[in-house]
């Protein structure tokens, strides 16, 4: 009695772990495709560096932004800007947004010197070196771009 049991259930077993081997692989649920992320500035300017001089805009939100975009769209993905602080040699995050419906987000980089500064709203003679980071969401991986600089260049103008 107690072989017959035993040959039973292994020959169960043996069906059941078949059976599940000629499930189809859709029946185990398809994959999710891993988005492509892409990013440019606006302008179509060179991603690797960039210049913007404080005597070409009369105002900061004339400047060109960096436009990030996730394909193909779904929910809105969490993208931060991190630049690279000289003095802690570390990352900081700049500031963070999410995809709209179409899968872009628009960042605009800040000239300004207010944390390094008396007055508030002057530019800065500075490099700046950042990355974006896109972060993980679901089964979606995060991803971070390449380091790219942006120069930004004081007005000339004499102040009176």
């Amino acid at each position: 009695m107690k072989l017959k049991n035993k040959i039973v259930g292994l020959l169960s077993f043996a069906l059941i772990a078949v059976g599940l081997g000629s499930v189809p692989a859709s029946a185990l649920g398809t994959p999710k495709v891993q988005q492509v992320v892409t990013w440019g500035w606006e302008d179509g300017a060179d991603k690797k560096h960039r210049d913007f001089s404080e005597d070409d805009y009369d105002d900061i939100t004339e400047m060109p932004r960096l436009q990030i975009t996730v394909s193909p769209a779904s929910v809105g993905r969490r993208i931060v800007l991190e630049k690279f602080d000289e003095y802690t040699q570390n990352w900081v995050q700049e500031l963070a947004t999410r995809t709209d419906a179409r899968g872009v987000a628009k960042i605009l980089v800040n000239p300004l010197c207010d944390e390094y500064s008396d007055t508030p709203g002057m530019w800065c003679d500075h490099d700046v070196s950042y990355r974006i980071r896109v972060l993980k969401s679901g089964t979606q991986k995060a991803l971070l771009s390449k380091t790219f600089i942006a120069t930004f260049v004081a007005s000339e103008e004499g102040n009176f």
